[in-house]
């Protein structure tokens, strides 16, 4: 079936530091107004107290502060505190050797006082809501290490510990990896090891796993070898040494890609509206487990469903009624159905549910449990049930698709002549 659309967000959280309470109150503002969270303090020492005992996504900060600076600030949250958060200057101060020192230090942006709005705050937000989600992707993957030198798998999975990446296997030789037997999101490998070369490995890991996120590594920066491993299938190539910052830019820029990549498919299978699949993979997967039937001598049924006078709701409740109604039924078909079984929008206020291994007499089950939950559940829009007409066939070795669906779906017309609200079946 298709993923799961819905994705829990967090709310981001802001460190202003500032040693105006005015201001502090005038920030405060325009931050909550976006619906985030925001603390507010006036020293050094309590921003770094604060940036050590809970998650900060951005730092707003003055330049001078009472026990310190904007300066000293960012460094010791950078050296000592190992965090790498995205800091904005806020001030009423103004010179070009100020800008290009706090450039310098990494911060993404110096405003003056005078020029701060809410348009030039929510570009930052949003910015930071899309980076945000993006992290929060990557601390969901699994991170395998290959590399012989205990050092190197010490810093690698050291840097992915401290940004919240707990999902790691350490490797110290290609055939340790592949024997494990195991499949992870992120491959980060040397490309010199002792029982099998980088070019091999990647090769190797490609074959088997097409999707997954390879980010090779060497001290060595020829040409040749950095062209051939991406020629085995490397996504990335990362020079020895690096820093943390290096290392977890490339995973982000491979992984925002890689989360990108899966969103488009995601898209081009899908039904927009009831999310299940839409009609031409439906097609696509149904011919699919004809095939393994065929193969396997296995059964296969499918399911035509077709909702009884979708066009009185449209007219007596609107059209978005409609569509929040055909919403609700591809939820409800989602919960009636097994892991395996695949539920496609055929068309209009039509699906096909795709149900291997399942022969007619329990399909027919099926389908009037699917008739009966809908005609007893109350949809939300319209504060009443919905009646479906089903028809049922099973597969037959030797036909198409097309015919298929041919016969299911004039015993899905066959339950509208007879009556609406009933399941057809071939004799049984």
């Amino acid at each position: 079936m298709p993923l799961d659309r819905n994705q829990e967000v967090a709310m981001l959280h802001v460190l202003h530091v500032d040693r105006s309470e005015l201001f502090r109150k005038v920030m405060k503002e325009l931050v909550v107004r976006y619906g985030y969270s925001i603390t507010s303090v006036a020293t050094q020492a309590e921003a770094l107290g604060m940036v050590a005992d809970q998650p900060v996504d951005l730092i707003i900060t003055a330049i001078e502060l009472d026990d310190g600076s904007a300066e000293t600030l960012i460094k010791s949250i950078t050296k000592d505190l190992h965090k790498d958060i995205p800091a904005i200057i806020v001030t009423s101060t103004d010179s070009l050797e100020l800008r290009e020192k706090f450039f310098g230090l990494g911060v993404v942006d110096y405003i003056l006082k005078s020029e701060i709005n809410e348009e030039r705050l929510r570009r930052y937000f949003e910015a930071l809501s899309a980076e945000d989600e993006l992290s929060r992707y990557i601390r969901e993957l699994k991170f395998a290490v290959l590399d012989d030198s205990p050092l190197i798998l010490k810093i690698v999975s050291h840097i992915l510990t401290i940004n919240g990446i707990e999902k790691i296997r350490q490797f110290s030789n290609a055939g340790e990896l592949f024997a494990s037997k195991e499949t992870f999101d992120v491959y980060i490998l040397d490309i010199v090891l002792p029982d099998m070369s980088g070019e091999q490995v990647v090769h190797r890991l490609r074959i088997h796993q097409k999707e997954a996120i390879i980010i090779s590594m060497s001290r060595f920066s020829g040409e040749k070898s950095l062209t051939t491993i991406l020629m085995a299938g490397a996504d990335d190539y990362i020079h020895k040494p690096f820093d943390a910052a290096e290392l977890m830019s490339r995973i982000r820029i491979n992984a925002r890609a890689f989360k990108m990549r899966k969103r488009l498919e995601y898209l081009a299978v899908t039904d927009g509206l009831t999310g299940l699949f839409n009609h031409r993979h439906s097609f696509e997967l149904l011919e699919k487990e004809m095939a393994r039937s065929r193969r396997y001598k296995h059964p296969l049924s499918i399911l035509l469903i077709d909702i009884d006078d979708f066009k009185r709701v449209n007219d007596e409740f609107g059209h978005r009624a409609g569509d929040k109604v055909l919403e609700e039924l591809g939820t409800c078909l989602h919960s009636l159905l097994r892991a395996s079984d695949i539920a496609g929008r055929y068309g209009g206020e039509e699906f096909i549910i795709i149900l291997p291994e399942t022969t007619l007499n329990n399909a027919a089950k099926v389908a009037e449990k699917i008739r009966s939950t809908l005609a007893a559940k109350s949809f939300y829009e319209i504060n009443k049930p919905l009646t479906v007409s089903i028809g049922a066939v099973e597969f037959r070795d030797g036909e198409t698709a097309e015919a298929l669906v041919n016969r299911v779906d004039e015993l899905m017309y066959r339950a509208k002549v007879n009556g609406k609200n009933q399941v057809e079946t071939e004799h049984i």
